[in-house]
Parts: C-alpha cells; structure tokens; sequence
C-alpha cells in the first residue's frame, strides 16, 4: 500500500501525458490485486505490477528530462539577448539623457543593474584597473573623502550674495571647491525604473568571466567571488566600452557546467550594440583597431 502512493506521488509531479493513463493503470492493478476469495482483505501489489509501473516511470523520465533541458536552454537564450538588448538601452540612455551609466554585474548570481552619475564623464582616463569596488568598499571611501575635505567648504568662505540677499549662481567660483569637485568621484545611483528591476540571468546562469576596457585583466567569478562586481561604462558622447561578457549554464553554487556550451556577448562600442555568440569568445577589448568604422 505504501509503495503504491509513493509511486502515485512520484508521477503526479511529471508534467508528462501519459501521467493520467499511469496512474489509471496503477488503480485498476490495485483494485485487481485486491479481488479473489477474500476481498476485504489487504492484498499487495505483485513483483509484476512494481516492474510494470518502475518501467513506465523510465519511460517518463526519458521524456520529461529533454524536454527540461529544451526548455531551460530556450529560457537562457531568451535571458541572454535580453541582456543584449539591455546594453543598446542603456547607450541609448547615455545619449539622449547626457549622462554617464555603468552596468553592474555581480558574476555569481547572475544579477546585474544600471547606474548613473551624477555628473558626465567622458572618459576613465588611460589607467586600467583590476577588480571594481565592492557596492560598501565604494559607499566607505565616498564618506571618508566627505569627511576629510569638509574644511575645504569653510575656507572658501560664504557664496557670494546680490542685493536683495540671494545666491548669485556661479558667484562663489572657489579654486578650492573645484578642486574639492573635481577630487572627488562621481557618485553612483541605481537606475529604478521599472523597465530596469529584477534583472538576471539566473537561476539556471552566471556570469563564468567578463572584461570590459578599464580592465586590466579579465574579471574571473572564481576571483570575485559570490558578491564580486565588474561594470562596463557608457558615456554621452554615444560610447560604450568595448568588452566581452561569457555566460554560462551553472551545475552548483559558483559551479560552471562544463558540459554545456556557453553564450558570450560582446559589445560594438560605436554602435552601442550587443552580440550574442554561441560558446566562450575571448577578445582584446584593448584593441580598438578598426572598431570606428564598423558597420
């Protein structure tokens, strides 16, 4: 009796349709196995009826595995474009609104967000860097230039006011809070519109490595970490940087499945484009030869 519900319970979790013509047999054994001579007592199922209904599980099963697996590799390359598309967003953002942006991916769980400064920059400079700050590192260091620069508003003394007491824009131009201004970092707000919420590639993914042009390095998950962070920039001019993002099938917690081939999206930084190619594509995202004139 125990058997046959375990075995009952089994397949009402397969999405399959064959479940019903199962479970219909199975009673119908049942009931079989409980007529003779004595009805009302309790008979157990045969040696034939378990392998009979074991069988018709492997069958199940053979069905309902690759039709899991199609379906999750339909979901993922549906998750990779939509990353795609997002990276065409967010340049066209930078654009139309006039303003920097970054996009944030934290490798091991997939998630990934925009930011926005809050001031244009045009450039990082020609330094390369290696990891990206963590979201508290970046938080903490912000604070601490606050604190340490705070005397830098009293030396410049008060704005400058005209005559009926009001701050005249501009008219307090101290050499010491543009420095103090341009000292700083731009500060980074994330982007919370709706069209920009709840975005991953997970569960079924991770972000395996990535390397945009600030980096000098490619950016590792195993390096990072679980809450490790690697962002790729957009600029106002209508620029996004050259790199290279590989996603791949996760088998376990910062573990990649090796046996299914991964996406890798690499970006067109002119257009402000996204690529999505089948397997691991590695490139020089230092290499900007040829990347003005690409059509």
């Amino acid at each position: 009796m125990t058997l046959h519900i375990h075995l009952t319970r089994v397949l009402r979790k397969l999405s399959n349709p064959w479940l019903h013509t199962t479970v219909l047999f199975m009673r119908r054994a049942r009931s079989a196995a409980n007529q003779g001579p004595y009805p009302d007592k309790e008979s157990g199922m045969t040696m034939i009826e378990i392998a009979v209904v074991i069988a018709l599980i492997a069958f199940l099963y053979s069905i309902a595995v690759p039709q899991f697996s199609l379906r999750t590799g339909s979901e993922a390359a549906t998750k990779v474009q939509r990353v795609a598309d997002d990276i065409r967003a967010a340049f066209d953002l930078a654009v139309l609104n006039n303003k920097t942006y970054r996009m944030a991916f934290v490798l091991a769980t997939g998630e990934y967000y925009l930011e926005e400064a809050d001031r244009p920059l045009h450039s990082l400079g020609d330094g390369k860097g290696g990891k990206d700050p963590a979201e508290e590192d970046e938080k903490a260091k912000n604070e601490e230039f606050d604190a340490v620069t705070t005397e830098y508003k009293s030396m410049a003394g008060d704005p400058v006011k005209d005559d009926k007491g009001e701050v005249i824009p501009g008219g307090n131009e101290s050499p010491i809070l543009k420095y103090r201004e341009n000292a700083r970092g731009p500060r980074w707000t994330r982007v919370e519109g709706l069209e920009w919420q709840d975005r991953t590639v997970g569960p079924y993914l991770l972000v395996s490595e990535m390397q945009a042009e600030h980096h000098d390095q490619k950016q590792l998950m195993t390096d990072l970490g679980e809450t490790g962070r690697a962002f790729i920039y957009f600029f106002p001019a209508g620029y996004v940087e050259k790199s290279y993002i590989v996603i791949a099938f996760k088998k376990d917690r910062m573990v990649v499945d090796e046996d299914q081939k991964p996406y890798t999206i690499v970006t067109r930084p002119f257009l402000g484009s996204a690529e999505v190619n089948s397997g691991t594509v590695e490139i020089d995202v230092h290499d900007l030869k040829d990347e003005s004139g690409q059509s």
